[in-house]
């Protein structure tokens, strides 16, 4: 078993694992080289682009896991709602979903039959990469895939649409969370069957909500994913929310990924050891000097302390100002550290 997987399954390890949130990036110059030539949504698309801009990140950082170049809003358009990436701009839908009749409309198909170049990347991947390399696939969360279909993408006024929703209908609001549930774990099942060996729910805007509201329009449907994944590996992001949770809410995620809100100390303290942690260096720190990024990666192995149970990863997605050396000091401090035996 690889060092990732050894880590997820809570067993104590000679270092803690790295990857990066976000690997494939503007950041990246080969990743660059073929955003020139093709469309983000080609990109997406085409299973052989999806193995290269995977790779990339594990070619040049030899990262502990990778993960498929895709995006969370493919199961939107496989239940009928395609997007386009409008650059400055971010996410596009073609259309906004907010009704009862929109919702209906939505196409009543299985998901996966519309996201065959997902699993064939995946299966393409397995082959690629050398078993030392846990290979990750991901869906959004209902609530954040909820945010996006109700504005019709991106929003600049912090889904105002969706908040509306929530407080004139939450029974249709609750419909469309169920649904998209159960779509995205279609999705996530689909992943794991064709060679990914861990998937990543990203609730990239649970932070949106109160914490009275994450309660009752998040939590219970990433229980609901986490008692149908029960026994896969499966990480939970719960971006500006995680710190919201009681050790009892925690409990059913196995592996629970934070942002750089609190320190790791503080999530251990709450949580105990029977979840691990990926986590939590702030990206914007990759974006000053050596000795700052050496000290802050350092703060953040030493606030989770040692024993089992801790990915390093950033607290968010990577941003493209980063320079593509910044990474490998950070990747460096987490190899250095750790090279102390876990006794």
């Amino acid at each position: 078993m690889n060092l990732f997987l050894q880590t997820c399954d809570l067993q104590p390890t000679p270092r803690r694992p790295v990857w990066i949130m976000r690997q494939a990036g503007r950041y990246l110059p080969e990743y660059q080289a073929v955003r020139q030539r093709h469309s983000f949504k080609e990109m997406v698309t085409n299973p052989e682009l999806c193995v290269e801009l995977s790779l990339q990140p594990i070619r040049r950082y030899g990262l502990d896991a990778a993960i498929v170049f895709s995006d969370i809003l493919v199961v939107l358009e496989a239940l009928g709602v395609s997007y386009k990436i409008v650059e400055g701009h971010g996410p596009v839908l073609e259309r906004a979903v907010g009704s009862a009749t929109e919702l209906e409309r939505l196409s009543s198909a299985a998901v996966p039959d519309r996201l065959d170049y997902v699993y064939a990347a995946l299966g393409l991947l397995r082959r690629e990469l050398s078993p030392e390399v846990a290979l990750l696939g991901f869906a959004g969360a209902p609530w954040t895939l909820a945010c996006y279909l109700v504005a019709g993408g991106s929003s600049s006024n912090g889904f105002a649409a969706i908040k509306s929703l929530l407080e004139t209908d939450p029974a249709l609001l609750h419909t469309m969370l169920e649904r998209l549930t159960a779509a995205a774990l279609e999705h996530l099942q689909a992943q794991l069957a064709a060679g990914a060996d861990a998937v990543q729910i990203f609730d990239s805007w649970a932070g949106n909500l109160t914490e009275q509201q994450f309660r009752e329009f998040s939590l219970p449907y990433l229980h609901r994913m986490a008692a149908e994944l029960q026994g896969q590996r499966a990480i939970f992001y719960l971006k500006g929310a995680a710190q919201w949770l009681t050790a009892d809410e925690a409990a059913p995620f196995r592996i629970l990924s934070v942002d750089g809100q609190q320190p790791l100390a503080r999530y251990r303290q709450v949580l105990g050891d029977q979840v691990v942690l990926q986590g939590n260096l702030a990206p914007d720190i990759l974006t000053t000097d050596a000795v700052t990024i050496q000290r802050a990666t350092r703060a953040v192995l030493e606030s989770h302390g040692p024993g089992a149970g801790h990915i390093f990863n950033l607290g968010h997605g990577i941003t493209p100002d980063v320079p593509p050396r910044h990474v490998q000091v950070m990747l460096d401090s987490v190899r250095d550290y750790d090279l102390v035996p876990v006794t």
